[in-house]
């Protein structure tokens, strides 16, 4: 469980960031969704998250010599 820190809703989409124990998670929900959730910053609230995977990645890579 986290604490609502931000709710930017802009057209038909809100950004919503949850503070989940100090870690931030950020995510973009239909207007709609947040509107009949009711969110409002310093509400409490949680993420689920459904992904199958995560990628990350960097500006450069060395090669090995």
């Amino acid at each position: 469980m986290g604490t609502i820190v931000d709710l930017k809703s802009e057209g038909l989409l809100s950004q919503v960031t949850l503070d989940i124990g100090g870690q931030y998670v950020t995510s973009i929900i239909t207007r709609q969704s947040s509107e009949e959730l009711r969110l409002k910053k310093g509400m409490q609230a949680y993420a689920l998250i459904k992904a199958t995977e995560v990628m990350i990645g960097t500006a450069s890579v060395k090669k090995k010599s």
